[in-house]
């Protein structure tokens, strides 16, 4: 099957990560382009989206300082494969199939990307079944299933792509480590500091990474590098100690996010208050 990478976000980034998965089939008003794939999600604007992501993260039911919100997921073709038989409508059952075998009570939104050497996907993933406050995580045994069964339908039903199946579960990596960093790391580091060059927020910065298809993964709910295809690559490695840290912290977006799921969850209390002055009434 396809590499398919799970990264989680302790941070109610949903904006900023919804607009980059839509960049090229949605505006600000409407979609243009037929592919774009929901779960659980009634409509059909950016602002529509965004703001049913955070209703739904208004039912949670436990929280902590560490919870996690969403999950940028990633399913990606292999670079050699022919671009050629990736037909769209392949494109549209792959990414049912995956969401399906995710989870039908998953909220989740995804669009293809073709602007790289490869063919990918991305979704963006809330963190908590529909309406239900519960996790949506994966441990690392269901993680293993889903990318185990995705690639052996993958295998069934697309036998015609030969350059997108990573052996899961073998323990063997997707690349060879020597390989991959003669040929990927000098480039990846220029990347990442010219993105670091150019960026004056540390939320800049990963948009950027974001714009060159480099996603960053975290630790103890921080940045902290970059994981490309199962390789992880520290910023403190490929920039000068300390300097991803001290980029300001711009928390517009996450102030934002955090204030309206307060307002959402406020307003489900007071319409089951007046739920239950009507119940009490009508007795």
């Amino acid at each position: 099957m396809a590499i398919v990478k799970v990264l989680s976000r302790h941070s109610p980034s949903y904006t900023s990560l919804i607009k980059y998965i839509l960049r090229y089939v949605i505006d600000e008003k409407k979609t243009h382009n037929e592919q774009i794939y929901t779960n659980n999600l009634r409509s059909n604007t950016m602002p529509g989206y965004i703001k049913e992501f955070m209703e739904n993260e208004a039912f949670r039911k436990y929280s902590r300082s560490d919870q996690i919100h969403l999950f940028h997921e990633i399913v990606s073709f292999g670079a050699d494969e022919n671009k050629d038989v990736i037909t769209p409508a392949m494109i549209d059952d792959l990414a049912q199939t995956y969401m399906r075998l995710r989870g039908n009570t998953g909220v989740m939104i995804g669009a293809p990307h073709f602007d790289r050497s490869h063919t990918h996907l991305h979704f963006c993933v809330s963190a908590l079944h529909y309406r239900t406050g519960m996790s949506f995580g994966l441990n690392k045994s269901q993680l293993l299933e889903l990318k185990q069964s995705f690639q052996n339908y993958h295998k069934q039903h697309y036998p015609e792509l030969t350059k997108s199946a990573p052996c899961h579960g073998t323990r063997t990596r997707y690349i060879n480590h020597a390989e991959w960093h003669r040929q990927q790391r000098a480039q990846i580091i220029d990347t990442v500091q010219q993105c670091f060059a150019g960026a004056k927020s540390q939320q800049q910065f990963l948009e950027l990474l974001r714009n060159r298809e480099l996603h960053h993964y975290e630790r103890n709910g921080n940045p902290t590098g970059i994981d490309y295809d199962g390789t992880k690559l520290r910023f403190s490695r490929m920039l000068e100690p300390g300097k991803f840290e001290e980029l300001p912290n711009d928390s517009r977006e996450v102030d934002s996010a955090l204030e309206e799921i307060q307002a959402v969850r406020e307003r489900q209390r007071e319409r089951d208050v007046r739920n239950i002055d009507i119940e009490d009434r009508a007795r």
